[in-house]
């Protein structure tokens, strides 16, 4: 069974709170304002966004007492061919200094901010050097479409558009003034990486935009269909290898996903089933399969990923498949509920006596109905 009333007060339970997504929208936008108030790194900035899972409305809510981690893109003018990586977050120093005083840490390709509240994770990037690239890509990145902190599930209608408002509800995907892919798809930010001390491409638009038009093409489920199967991931940790998560996960969960589902329920199972059998003759052969990024084909998503731990990640998301079908399948609430349990932990409700799934549409009815009583003959 599909068991819709469970499912939505699972996710519910596992989505972060109000409260998080104000913590990270406050961390965020002070970040963002200071930055744009500084002397020396304001000339500098085009534009800033959000990222990653909290952008894509992928995450699902802390625990542990850990904090909400939001990444903000900072999109710059620096001369990615003249200026080293090392120069180029040099920059970055002193402002940080200034307002985040032992308070954040330089990573390789980042710089993490822990604040009491909120993980901030602060991404410098610089636009391409070729002057007709930038032209059209100043204007994309400084469009409110890039720049709100609204996330895909509070606005189910984003798109990169230019008549795209926050404030507006007007379904924006449904226009016609959509910027050309030619304008910006090939043209990925320029990432400092400390470790190899040099500039490579990242493109987080494009993997916000893709995802926001797989939700579309699965009914809007598609989000929730990645929270439910991270929540899987946080519920068997203890029998699951340490990687994939995060975001190669939720680009596996992409990749095999059919669009056209229509719950999260169908789409969990169609996700491990998909797992199980496009990527079993890589876990056969013990060989990674080669996943290119949505934004920079030339990436591979799994590239930190061993051989062995994509083995026994393969084998736990195969058992897992055969548990999903069988819920889905079962006619009956209670055995379907126990084995949903049984993948997403105490956070899934069980059905009550009267539980399960209303059949859709209008039944007919098997034999005609008859009165208890004489009254009316």
């Amino acid at each position: 069974m599909e068991l819709r009333p469970q499912f939505d007060q699972f996710l519910r339970d596992i989505r972060p709170s109000e409260r998080h997504k104000e913590e990270w929208k406050m961390g965020s936008r002070t970040l963002r304002a200071r930055l744009m108030a500084d002397p020396d790194l304001s000339p500098l900035i085009v534009s800033s966004f959000l990222q990653g899972s909290v952008r894509r409305s992928t995450a699902v809510r802390p625990t542990g007492g850990k904090r909400s981690d939001v990444d903000v893109v900072i999109v710059t003018t620096i001369d990615h061919n003249a200026e080293k990586p090392a120069v180029a977050m040099k920059r970055f120093v002193p402002f940080l200094n200034q307002h985040y005083a032992g308070k954040w840490v330089q990573q390789d390709r980042s710089f993490g901010i822990e604040l009491s509240y909120v993980d901030l994770d602060l991404v410098v990037t610089a636009l391409p050097a070729d002057a007709s690239d930038r032209e059209k890509l100043l204007a994309i990145y400084r469009s409110q479409a890039v720049e709100t902190t609204a996330s895909l599930e509070e606005r189910s209608d984003w798109n990169l558009s230019k008549s795209w408002n926050p404030d507006s509800a007007v379904t924006a995907f449904m226009a016609n003034d959509a910027m050309p892919e030619a304008d910006w798809k090939p043209h990925p930010l320029m990432l400092p990486d400390r470790t190899v001390k040099d500039w490579g491409p990242t493109h987080p638009l494009a993997q916000i935009k893709w995802t926001a038009d797989k939700n579309r093409a699965c009914n809007g489920y598609y989000i929730n269909v990645v929270r439910a199967m991270k929540w899987w991931r946080h519920e068997h940790v203890d029998s699951l290898p340490k990687y994939p998560k995060g975001y190669p996960l939720e680009h596996m969960i992409g990749y095999v996903l059919p669009d056209g589902i229509e719950s999260v329920a169908e789409g969990v199972t169609l996700a491990f089933e998909g797992i199980r059998d496009q990527f079993r003759m890589y876990a056969q052969a013990k060989v990674v399969p080669f996943l290119p990024d949505h934004g920079v084909p030339t990436h591979d998503v799994l590239k930190r990923l061993d051989a062995a731990d994509f083995v026994a990640f393969h084998t736990a998301a195969s058992a897992a498949a055969g548990k999903a079908r069988r819920a889905l399948d079962s006619q009956d609430a209670a055995e379907s509920g126990e084995i949903w349990q049984g993948l997403f932990g105490k956070c899934f409700p069980l059905p009550g006596p009267q539980g399960g799934d209303r059949a859709r549409g209008f039944t007919s009815p098997a034999i005609a109905a008859q009165p208890k009583t004489n009254r009316f003959a």
